[in-house]
């Protein structure tokens, strides 16, 4: 994996916020880039704007230091502080809302920079590295606009430590499945968890006896009452709230049905059989080019009267061991679980 494992790591910069609207899914991956820093000895510092309890409970525990944010005016100046207080070379910055003039602004402290990208495009990118994890994406969307190294393609997938731990494992593919695994990451916007689990109830009801169905929720979910409410009396479906466990989730399910978001990589790690229901317009992309290389199906524009489309859908994949085989195996040759380490290998060779 090159040779950074002798390198000494110093302390590492993440720019990075997590909401009910934002999801999970950015502060999940550069957990998984801190986890990563930590295995080769360094220490990470997340600088955040109004984290959930429970996601800044969990960062601590893991002995990752986070600075919260007071003023957003001030927010530049703050984590250049932060990095001359701890002699921090590299900064991550992961999220939609920060633009061009942003990072050019941080990058005048001569920060070296790394970008987690999902093509969400900007005039001109100032950073060092870029990395975009995305099957969908290529350089050309980048053209003339970046001196950066580019990072890109699913090789590069960020993971978290309990996946890279466990990257070896392979996936069994029973004839007649039975274990659905249903999530749509932190901020389920279009409340996709209720409808599938109204329309099985309403529509295929049998399937509650058949089938063990779990689903995760996080806590920052509006919608959390009313789904525990909905299943309190069905003995066949689990909800779990903030899981910290979500390897051991997607190694159980013979089925995921998730939203197009970081999951995806994860569940390919595994070789999961996944139905895709995309959120927004960069999920869509992801989405159409999981279905377009035959590693997902893929379900656009989901409406609540058509999730008894996703039932019959989930129906006929439980029974069709050869297709959850074909689905699986081609998710699994995307993403090996060391895509972490060659980040890390990258930043390393163009340090000071």
């Amino acid at each position: 994996m090159g040779n950074f494992k002798m390198a000494i790591l110093n302390t590492l910069v993440i720019r990075v916020d997590s909401n009910s609207k934002i999801g999970l899914g950015h502060v999940m991956r550069c957990r998984a880039f801190a986890q990563a820093w930590a295995r080769q000895g360094g220490h990470s510092i997340f600088v955040m704007a109004d984290p959930s309890p429970i996601i800044l409970k969990r960062l601590v525990s893991e002995n990752i230091q986070v600075e919260l944010l007071d003023s957003p005016a001030d927010e530049i100046k703050y984590i250049d502080k932060i990095g001359d207080q701890n002699s921090a070379e590299w900064l991550i910055i992961d999220g939609y809302q920060f633009g061009a003039e942003y990072i050019q602004a941080l990058k005048e402290r001569r920060w070296k920079i790394l970008l987690i990208d999902d093509g969400i495009p900007l005039p001109y990118y100032p950073v060092d590295i870029i990395l975009n994890q995305s099957q969908y994406a290529n350089e050309s969307i980048y053209a003339d606009k970046t001196d950066a190294k580019l990072l890109i393609g699913t090789q590069y997938a960020v993971v978290q430590e309990e996946f890279f731990l466990t990257r070896s494992w392979r996936r069994d593919f029973p004839n007649i499945g039975s274990k659905l695994l249903i999530t749509f990451g932190g901020a389920d916007p279009n409340n996709n968890t209720m409808g599938i689990i109204n329309s099985i109830i309403e529509n295929r009801p049998g399937l509650l006896s058949e089938i063990d169905i779990r689903i995760i929720i996080a806590g920052t979910n509006k919608q959390k009452p009313s789904i525990e409410n909905l299943v309190k009396y069905l003995e066949n479906i689990q909800v779990f709230s903030d899981v910290q466990n979500m390897a051991d989730h997607i190694r159980w399910c013979d089925i995921a049905v998730s939203s197009a978001g970081y999951t995806v990589l994860e569940a390919s790690l595994y070789q999961t059989p996944m139905i895709l229901i995309p959120n927004s317009n960069n999920e869509k992309q992801l989405a159409s080019k999981m279905n377009e290389i035959g590693a997902s199906i893929v379900f656009m524009d989901l409406q609540e009267p058509n999730c008894h489309l996703i039932v019959n859908l989930i129906c006929k994949l439980l029974k069709d061991g050869d297709k959850r085989k074909q689905l699986g195996k081609a998710a699994g040759r995307l993403v090996d679980g060391n895509g972490t380490s060659r980040v890390i290998d990258e930043m390393l060779n163009l340090s000071k």
